[in-house]
């Protein structure tokens, strides 16, 4: 509550379809990747408990591993594929928890969409959890927003609820993907009706 406050003080920070956001049970927010300050802004505005990954290296500094460490963070190896913080993942799904993905994989030094790793899609499938997709802008131009030249701005979609169980006769590996790319559709949706605001930023 008080990093929401922060926010909108100092950055204009609007969220824009929070209702849409289960109040309860597993869910996966997935999201666009453009900044280090993407996990807590976007987690801010989530409504809930939130829980995300974050890479293995931003834990070597102490105190920073600490903080993160305190708002949820679960360290990844990217290097090599840790089995053992996807596992944490599905057993915080498995108990009805909230965790924040991002499906690229790591950030967009453009800004724009890269091709995304079909995790979302696998963890989404293996727990039968809905997916809710995001678009978060302006972390990446964090003088701009303090200037009010751009604005901090989370948007949340409809969630996407997996075609079926993980299986036989049901959901197998080549799904994922499709379940993956269908995220990114979304995302890509959510960018464009963030272009199409109008773009006042005086109040």
């Amino acid at each position: 509550m008080f990093l929401n406050l922060v926010e909108r003080v100092l950055f204009g920070f609007l969220v824009t379809g929070r209702e849409r956001i289960p109040k309860a049970g597993a869910v996966i927010i997935a999201s666009n990747h453009v900044s280090y300050y993407d996990p807590p802004v976007v987690g801010s505005g989530v409504p809930r408990e939130v829980y995300f990954l974050a890479k293995e290296e931003l834990f070597r500094n102490k105190m920073f591993g600490w903080l993160i460490s305190k708002y949820n963070a679960i360290p990844l190896r990217r290097s090599v594929g840790d089995v053992g913080a996807l596992k944490k993942v599905v057993g915080l799904l498995k108990q009805g928890r909230a965790v924040l993905m991002f499906p690229e994989g790591t950030r967009s030094l453009t800004g724009k969409l890269l091709k995304p790793k079909p995790g979302v899609g696998m963890i989404a499938a293996l727990t039968s959890s809905p997916v809710v997709p995001a678009y978060i802008k302006g972390t990446n131009r964090l003088r701009d927003v303090l200037l009010r030249k751009s604005r901090l701005e989370v948007i949340f979609g409809e969630p996407i609820v997996p075609p079926g169980r993980v299986g036989r006769g049901g959901l197998g590996k080549e799904d994922y993907g499709a379940i993956t790319q269908e995220v990114m559709r979304r995302i890509a949706d959510l960018a464009q009706e963030a272009r199409q605001e109008p773009q006042d930023h005086s109040e």
